[in-house]
């Protein structure tokens, strides 16, 4: 009886355990992209928030000559400002402890 000697085979990352995280990778890679760009969001609405109320500072007695009311634009800064201020420290936050390795509470 003759036995057939079986050769091992390697792949070039080792066990493959590569090829079976890519796709973690890839979803990790996607939520980095989709954290970013709330962050791009959060800054355009904080610019916009700021410009509204340099905006409303400077017409506000043509527009009280003009008998217009500002509630509409107050309840847009009242929504813009928190929810932009708070998104980006959540981003500013997260980056902290990304590069530190240490977990960062506020509080």
């Amino acid at each position: 009886m003759e036995r057939r000697r079986q050769t091992a085979v390697y792949s070039p990352g080792g066990c493959g355990c590569g090829l079976l995280l890519l796709p973690v990778i890839a979803v990790s890679i996607g939520v980095m992209f989709a954290l970013a760009g709330l962050a791009a969001a959060a800054l355009v609405l904080l610019i916009a928030a700021i410009g509204v109320t340099i905006w409303l500072c400077r017409n506000r007695e043509q527009r009280r000559a003009d008998g217009k009311t500002d509630v509409g634009w107050v309840v847009f800064l009242v929504i813009a400002y928190p929810l932009s201020v708070s998104y980006l420290v959540f981003f500013v936050l997260l980056i902290v402890s990304t590069f530190t390795g240490e977990s960062v509470t506020v509080g």
